[in-house]
């Protein structure tokens, strides 16, 4: 299966080099304008890999005419979603519906796509009944862009270049919030009995720090550790011991499984963690996965260290490793 990973891509990379097409510096553009839109920010780099993003759209309301074009593109993975159907969010990774909005109640969806330097252009017909629609990222929830389509030849509020500086002062903003939610996110605080927890993510509605907090912890055999997917409402996760999964299933590691102790062997699983909104949103009901869990405890009965991933966000760094010491060391 696919993993949902951000891009490892160069942090460098700023809005100007994205928005490819002349800045018109006109309400006015000729038929069948190009527009551009970034799904996703620019990520922020660590030692292990990209470390964070907006999952946002840049920017997210854009007014264009009938028979213009918006060309998306994508910083990370993303989906570019119109009418999204009531479907597990799997299911929504093939692309389908084509590239063309002719129709209000059609579903046009790009699939997963991941940039750059892919990216997903969406042409809405010139005898699209003018209006406003709505597209969303089907893989984070509250990612979302208002399309404004107003009849040929109706003034436009606003310019490309109007569009790329509400879209650099998002960014600006965004990466500001990932590096302030990263440093104070909470490291190794503990619970009454002393047992340590780990944060699952660390973010807002807008960004998502894809690390545990802290990354490597320790604890002594027999106590627990509360892993905690509280604070990022954007990206679901998943804390994963061992990786001994049915090969014939992929989903298998997104199902809670191996209990609630841990020594070394085997299995220990959360399965999806993630909040009621979000297993709403991504349409889980009937695959066994966990439903609405954003707290994992686990007890660990045996000296060793041990790491562990999400299942999801490895690829993009999201490890970790638990140190279990004996009572006296």
């Amino acid at each position: 299966m696919h993993r949902i990973v951000v891009a490892a891509i160069a942090a460098a990379l700023s809005i100007t080099g994205l928005f490819a097409s002349p800045a018109l510096a006109t309400t006015n553009p000729p038929p069948g304008h190009e527009w551009q839109v970034q799904a996703g920010g620019p990520p922020i780099f660590d030692l292990a890999g990209p470390r964070g993003a907006g999952n946002r759209f840049y920017p997210e309301a854009i007014a264009i005419h009938q028979g213009d074009s918006i060309k998306f593109a994508p910083f990370g993975p993303h989906t570019v979603t119109y009418n999204r159907p009531p479907v597990p969010v799997f299911a929504l990774f093939p692309p389908s519906g084509g590239t063309t909005l002719a129709d209000p109640s059609a579903t046009l969806n790009s699939g997963f796509i991941e940039g750059p330097p892919f990216t997903f252009t969406v042409t809405f017909a010139a005898t699209l009944p003018a209006g406003s629609y709505k597209f969303i990222c089907s893989l984070h929830f509250g990612m979302t862009e208002m399309v404004d389509v107003l009849p040929i030849g109706a003034t436009l509020p606003k310019t490309d270049a109007d569009y790329a500086a509400i879209a650099q002062a998002a960014i600006t903003r965004d990466l500001a919030s990932l590096d302030r939610i990263n440093a104070e996110a909470t490291e190794n605080f503990e619970d009454e009995d002393g047992s340590p927890k780990v944060l699952v993510g660390a973010g807002n509605a807008r960004v998502s720090n894809i690390r545990f907090f802290p990354a490597s912890v320790t604890v002594r055999v027999g106590h627990s550790i509360t892993f905690l997917k509280t604070q990022d409402p954007t990206e679901p996760h998943t804390v994963t011991f061992g990786n001994a999964f049915d090969p014939n299933d992929p989903l298998a590691e997104f199902r809670a499984s191996g209990g609630r102790t841990y020594d070394g062997t085997g299995v220990a699983n959360s399965g999806w963690l993630s909040t009621r909104e979000q297993f709403s949103f991504y349409h889980l009901d009937g695959l066994g996965f966990p439903v609405a869990v954003t707290r994992y405890r686990l007890k660990f009965t045996s000296v060793g260290d041990f790491p562990f991933v999400c299942a999801i966000h490895d690829g993009a760094g999201m490890v970790g490793i638990v140190h279990v010491v004996r009572d006296e060391d």
